[in-house]
C-alpha cells in the first residue's frame, strides 16, 4: 500500500498530527485501531486425511487402587508433568488424562481421582481422599492453573464439600462449598480478568483460593454444568447456569422463567453476542442474549437430553445443535428444525453428550458419540454412520468422548471413557487414533466438561481475558485450534501510516505503521522494519493480530536526512511458522517526506 504524505493535512489512509511550537512533543500512545475485512478466500488447499480409526492404547486397571477402574464421567486432558525436564509444565510436555472412577457399581458413592499419561505409559497418581474430602466416583473434573504460578490444579466434585482441588501431583490444595452435586462438573474461568481463575460449580463461584465469592438464586446448569463467558461484552465474565445468568458475586442478570437445563452458548442471530442453548426435561431451548425465548423443541425419541454440542455441522456457516436423547441422536438447525436424527441406545440415563471435529480436514465436521453399547462417528451434515465401534459399554451419565492430540504425535485422538459394571464391554479409558496418522491436528488440551476452544490456553493456563469463542468458532464442546482450521491462512499487510509532525522543525518525523491481518488466521507478534537503500534504519514489534484486526508498530523517529536521501519502505517479518495467502503486501514504500 502506497502513501503520498502531505505535511499538516489528513490523508486517506492515515493522519498527520500538526502541533504548534508551544505544544508538547509527539504522543507515544498507539493511534486508534481500525478494522479490515478478512478475505474469505485466504485458504490453503486442504490436505485430506483418511478415516481409518484404530485403538492406540487402553487403561483397564488402576494399579494404585485396584477395582477403581470404571468411568462414567467426562475426563479432562491437560499437562500435569514436566516430561521434557525443562522446568516447566506446558504444551511442550506429553498431555495427561484426569478422571474420576468408581468400583463395584457404586457410582453415586465416593471414588478415586486418577491421572494417567496421555501416551499410555502409565498411571501418575490415584487418590481417594485429600484434606479429608473424597471425590465423587462419577463427578466431573476440570484442570487449569488457578493461581498463575505456572502449575496446573485439578478440581473435582466432592462429597463432604462441593469442590475438591488438588495440585498437579494430587496433593491437597483446598476444598469448599456446601452445595454438593453427585454428578457435578466444576468449570474454570477468570471472571474478573485479574489473572487469577475462579471455579464455577452450579450456582456457586469460588476464588482461586477456595473462598466463596458468589452464590446465585436460580438455576445450577441442569446437573451442575454451569460455566462462564462474557455475555454482555463488558470485559467481565458472567455465569451461565441453565435458566439463569449471574454476575461473579451471584447477582442475577436474568432468568428465563423456565426450568433449569444443561447449557451451551453460541451466536445464533449473528449479533456478535452469545445466545444460550439449554437441554433438560426432554426439551431443547434457545434463549436470546437478553433472556428472551426464541424456540423450544422436544428431544426426538424421548429422554431428558444430554449436554448440547454446538458447531457448524453442515458447513453452511451457521451454528447447529447436537443433542442425544433416549433413542436418537439429533441435530437441530439454527431455527430449531431437526436436520437429522440417528437411532442410538441410551435408556439408562438419556443425558449423555457428544463432541465434534473435522478429522479429515475437508471442511465437513464429524460427530463423536458413545451410548450404552457403541462408539459412533456420524457425518455432521447428513448423519451418515462413519463408524459404529462395538465393545464400548456404559451405564451412562453425562459423559462424552474427548478429541485432542493426547500423546503429542501431531495427530488427533479420541478419548473414550467406559464402565462394565452393568453392561459387558470395555472399562476404563480407550484411546483411538487414525491408522495413517492423517487426522487433522487438534489441541493437546480439553480441560473441562463445558469446554469451548477459548476457555483455556494450550499450556493449561486460564486466559485472563477470554476471547469470545462465538466470534471465530461459534462452537461449544467442539474441537479445533485457537488459530482456526488447518486450511485457514493469514495475510499480513503494511497498512496505514500515522505521523506526528511536531519534530519537523528539528528535521525529524515520528511515525507509526499499521499491520493489517486481511486473512483468516491469527498471527503472533510481527517485526516491522524501516529500510532505506543501505539497510535497516529502525524496527519495532507489532503485537499478535487477529483476522480483520490491526495492530500498530512504533513509534519510529526518522530524520529528514535519512528519509530525503533515500526511499524508505516498511517491511514485515512474520513468525517462521506462518503461511500466508499473499506475501506481496508485506512491504510498502512510505512515499514523500511527511513534513512537506
Amino acid at each position: 500500500m502506497l502513501w503520498m504524505l502531505i505535511a499538516c493535512v489528513d490523508y486517506e489512509l492515515g493522519a498527520n498530527h500538526d502541533v504548534g511550537p508551544g505544544d508538547v512533543a509527539c504522543p507515544t500512545d498507539r493511534p486508534d485501531a481500525y478494522t479490515v475485512t478478512p478475505d474469505e478466500s485466504c485458504l490453503a488447499e486442504p490436505t485430506f486425511g483418511t478415516f481409518t480409526p484404530e485403538t492406540e492404547w487402553e487403561w483397564r486397571e488402576n494399579p494404585i487402587h485396584p477395582g477403581y477402574d470404571d468411568i462414567m464421567a467426562t475426563p479432562a486432558i491437560a499437562n500435569l508433568t514436566d516430561d521434557n525436564a525443562d522446568g516447566l509444565i506446558d504444551d511442550h510436555d506429553v498431555p495427561d488424562i484426569v478422571f474420576t472412577t468408581f468400583s463395584g457399581g457404586a457410582y453415586t458413592s465416593p471414588g478415586a481421582l486418577v491421572a494417567i499419561s496421555g501416551d499410555g505409559s502409565g498411571t501418575l497418581w490415584s487418590i481417594t481422599s485429600a484434606g479429608g474430602v473424597t471425590p465423587y466416583g462419577t463427578g466431573g473434573v476440570a484442570v487449569g492453573d488457578l493461581d498463575g504460578d505456572g502449575l496446573p490444579e485439578v478440581c473435582a466434585a466432592g462429597v463432604e464439600q462441593a469442590v475438591l482441588c488438588v495440585h498437579h501431583n494430587g496433593e491437597f490444595k483446598w476444598a469448599a462449598g456446601s452445595e454438593t452435586y453427585t454428578y457435578g462438573t466444576p468449570n474454570l474461568a477468570d471472571l474478573d480478568a485479574d489473572g487469577l481463575a475462579e471455579v464455577v460449580f452450579g450456582r456457586q463461584v469460588f476464588a482461586h483460593d477456595g473462598s466463596l465469592v458468589g452464590l446465585g438464586t436460580a438455576g445450577i446448569g441442569g446437573r451442575s454444568m454451569s460455566f462462564a463467558v462474557d455475555m454482555d461484552d463488558d470485559g467481565q465474565l458472567e455465569v451461565v447456569a441453565g435458566n439463569a445468568v449471574y454476575e461473579r458475586d451471584g447477582t442475577l442478570v436474568w432468568s428465563d422463567g423456565g426450568s433449569d437445563g444443561i447449557p451451551a452458548v453460541g451466536d445464533f442471530d449473528d449479533d456478535g453476542r452469545p445466545d444460550v442453548i439449554k437441554v433438560g426435561g426432554g426439551v431443547v431451548t434457545l434463549t436470546a442474549n437478553d433472556g428472551t425465548g426464541v424456540w423450544s423443541q422436544s428431544v426426538p425419541g424421548g429422554g431428558s437430553g444430554g449436554p448440547p454440542t454446538i458447531a457448524d455441522f453442515d458447513g453452511d456457516g451457521e451454528p447447529e445443535v447436537g443433542v442425544a436423547g433416549q433413542a436418537y441422536y439429533s441435530v437441530y438447525d439454527t431455527d430449531g428444525s431437526v436436520l437429522w436424527s440417528n437411532e442410538v441406545s441410551d435408556y439408562s440415563s438419556s443425558v449423555t453428550g457428544s463432541s465434534v471435529f473435522d478429522f479429515e480436514g475437508d471442511g465437513d465436521a464429524e460427530v463423536v458419540y458413545a451410548d450404552e453399547h457403541t462408539l459412533w462417528i456420524f457425518e455432521g451434515s447428513t448423519g451418515t454412520v462413519l463408524m459404529a465401534q462395538d465393545g464400548h459399554a456404559s451405564g451412562t451419565l453425562l459423559e462424552y468422548p474427548l478429541i485432542a492430540d493426547v500423546d503429542g504425535d501431531g495427530s488427533t485422538e479420541i478419548v473414550v471413557a467406559s464402565n462394565d459394571y452393568g453392561i459387558a464391554g470395555w472399562n476404563g479409558i480407550t484411546v483411538i487414533g487414525d491408522a495413517d496418522h492423517s487426522w487433522a491436528p487438534a489441541r493437546p488440551v480439553w480441560n473441562q466438561g463445558a469446554y469451548h476452544i477459548t476457555n483455556v490456553n494450550d499450556d493449561g493456563s486460564i486466559p485472563q481475558e477470554q476471547v469470545a469463542n462465538w466470534d471465530q468458532w461459534n462452537s461449544f464442546r467442539a474441537a479445533g485450534t485457537p488459530e482456526g482450521p488447518e486450511h485457514w491462512l493469514a495475510n499480513l499487510a503494511v497498512g496505514d501510516l500515522d505521523s506526528c509532525l511536531v519534530e519537523c522543525d528539528a528535521g525529524a518525523a515520528v511515525i507509526w505503521v499499521a499491520v493489517e491481518n486481511r486473512g483468516l488466521r491469527t498471527v503472533g507478534s510481527t517485526t516491522v522494519s524501516l529500510h532505506d537503500d543501505w539497510g535497516v534504519l529502525d524496527q519495532a514489534t507489532a503485537a499478535a493480530t487477529d483476522p480483520g484486526e490491526v495492530t500498530w508498530a512504533g513509534p519510529f523517529s526518522v530524520e529528514q536526512a535519512s528519509w530525503g536521501q533515500h526511499q524508505l519502505r516498511a517491511e514485515l517479518t512474520l513468525p517462521t511458522d506462518v503461511e500466508e495467502c499473499d506475501a506481496t503486501d508485506n512491504s510498502a514504500w512510505l512515499g514523500e517526506w511527511p513534513c512537506g
